[in-house]
């Protein structure tokens, strides 16, 4: 009789990630925006001013993947760049004007996404998976800090 295993906590995880990436993609497409831009357009609203430095720390992405991420942005009118006052050598980064009225659509399409993942699931479970998940991605920052 053959056994099948479990797959790993990391592949468990994983693939929830690319079907929440994939989902989100496809419910934000008509609001012309994609789910990696979430993060960005989350901290740039109600007129905030950051540098790509300030939305890669805060986001915990990479100065290279922020690069091209706001180069796409600002490509699609997402996102404008300014000369920063404080630092001659960086740009400030706002949303742009159209993008604004967007958000609140945005933030409906990916709560519906939201419930639909933790449909079945009782709000007790819902703050363990929460706190599970927030130990979890500590502890692997703290991993990734240690070893840089």
């Amino acid at each position: 009789m053959e056994t099948t295993s479990m797959p790993s906590l990391a592949q468990l995880i994983n693939r929830a990630a690319r079907a929440l990436a994939r989902d989100g993609d496809a419910a934000l497409k008509p609001l012309g925006l994609r789910y990696a831009q979430v993060p960005v357009l989350a901290l740039l609203r109600d007129g905030a001013e950051l540098t790509q430095k300030e939305l890669a720390d805060a986001t915990g992405i990479e100065q290279p993947s922020m690069a091209q991420l706001l180069t796409r942005m600002e490509r699609d009118g997402l996102i404008r760049r300014t000369p920063n006052p404080r630092d001659a050598r960086s740009q400030t980064i706002t949303l742009a004007t159209e993008t604004a009225p967007h958000l609140n659509a945005a933030r409906r399409q990916l709560a519906d996404l939201n419930a639909r993942a933790v449909a079945g699931f009782t709000s007790a479970e819902i703050r363990t998976l929460e706190e599970l998940l927030i130990r979890l991605n500590d502890n692997l920052d703290r991993g990734s800090a240690e070893s840089a």
